[in-house]
């Protein structure tokens, strides 16, 4: 008896190690790598590619780059798309969202990447748009998947630094009202700087840029026109976590493209780079004051000078930098502190107007019959 007990008590533990009998036992398949495969090759129109294949990987990369003869397409916009309910034919039914940011132009002879996270039944990428693609411009793309997982999606740019989502490529100016897809936003925060790019000819509407949690509303906006004129825009730090952009009413011809940069937390742009809308001049002047004008384009923008140089051809001369709307002196320098010898003055941060104020920079004049040249580095933003 004692002998049957433990011959029974050992079975019970084989079967413990070595697993239940094999009618009993569940077998598993560890997602694969997938290798490499190409998803467009030299096209030029918009289009969604057919399924991907699908191991259950949890990360996916698409690399593309611009080919032809000159290899310079432009308005384009291709982004990693999943779904839970298209079929496996096609994967051109049922409903389809972004995993990725949307990826833009490629520079030339190089590759752009982009990538998403997560595990899905249907896997596509989708040339959304390129507007400036022909038979000399053409776009073509691989994708890889693994099973690994290197944490977060942060776009093109890495955690902890500036990352650009983009919210419209080439969009046309009489669309009404149109809204960019929405997207999570990096750090929680929508602070940053929205940049607009446009040929377009506004004749009405508001441009804005929202919070969408819990139907939260703008963050900031300003009224179109702004004829042809691609501009920056400072955007506040407000708790978000998924945002848009929208063009409100927007009347008139021709194409925008809007991008809006994230600042990582504490952070702004970074010391060493000049913010966009740069109003970089020089100005001469014979016997008389040469000058520079800033003047910002919306209500929200502030006008910033980085530095000045100058130089007489003879004699000497003062410089001053005067908000000319609140009518206040910014700065000034010695009256004759400049000379024949090149006088250089920088600030950093930049020296800042009111928002909304014009700013003047000038160059007193030199002396009768003396040219005067005035240089200024500045930004409008």
């Amino acid at each position: 008896m004692k002998r049957s007990l433990l011959l029974g008590f050992l079975i019970s533990i084989l079967q413990m190690f070595c697993g239940a009998p094999a009618a009993a036992q569940v077998s598993y398949t560890a997602p694969q790598s997938v290798t490499t495969a190409s998803v467009f090759n030299g096209v030029s129109t918009s289009q969604a590619s057919g399924c991907l294949s699908n191991l259950g990987q949890t990360v996916h990369f698409v690399f593309y780059t611009a080919g032809g003869a000159t290899g310079a397409p432009t308005g384009v916009q291709i982004r990693i798309e999943a779904s839970y309910n298209s079929d496996s034919a096609t994967c051109s039914t049922g409903t389809w969202f972004a995993i990725s940011d949307d990826g833009a132009e490629p520079t030339q002879n190089g590759t752009n990447l982009i990538f998403g996270i997560g595990a899905f039944p249907f896997l596509r990428v989708n040339l959304v748009k390129c507007v400036g693609c022909d038979a000399s411009d053409t776009i073509s793309a691989n994708y890889t998947g693994t099973s690994s997982t290197p944490g977060n999606p942060f776009g093109t740019y890495g955690a902890g630094q500036q990352v650009r989502k983009m919210a419209f490529v080439k969009q046309t100016a009489g669309g009404g009202n149109v809204n960019s897809p929405a997207f999570v936003t990096p750090y929680g925060s929508t602070a940053g700087l929205v940049i607009i790019q446009t040929t377009a000819v506004f004749t009405g509407g508001i441009l804005a840029a929202r919070c969408r949690d819990g139907g939260s509303g703008n963050v900031v906006s300003f009224t179109l026109p702004l004829s042809g004129t691609s501009f920056v825009v400072p955007v506040p730090a407000n708790a978000c976590t998924l945002a848009d952009m929208r063009c409100q009413g927007c009347t008139g011809t021709g194409t925008y493209s809007v991008s809006w940069y994230f600042y990582p937390p504490g952070e702004a742009m970074p010391a060493s780079a000049q913010p966009a809308n740069v109003s970089n001049s020089e100005s001469t002047a014979v016997a008389g004051t040469a000058s520079v004008t800033l003047t910002p384009l919306l209500g929200s923008q502030r006008s910033h000078v980085f530095s000045v140089s100058a130089r007489c051809s003879a004699g000497t001369a003062g410089i001053t930098v005067v908000d000319t709307t609140a009518s206040l002196n910014l700065w000034t320098s010695g009256p004759a502190e400049v000379g024949t010898t090149t006088f250089k003055f920088q600030w950093n941060p930049g020296l800042a107007g009111a928002t909304g104020d014009t700013i003047t920079i000038s160059l007193t004049t030199c002396g009768v019959a003396n040219t005067g040249t005035l240089d200024v580095q500045a930004s409008v933003f």
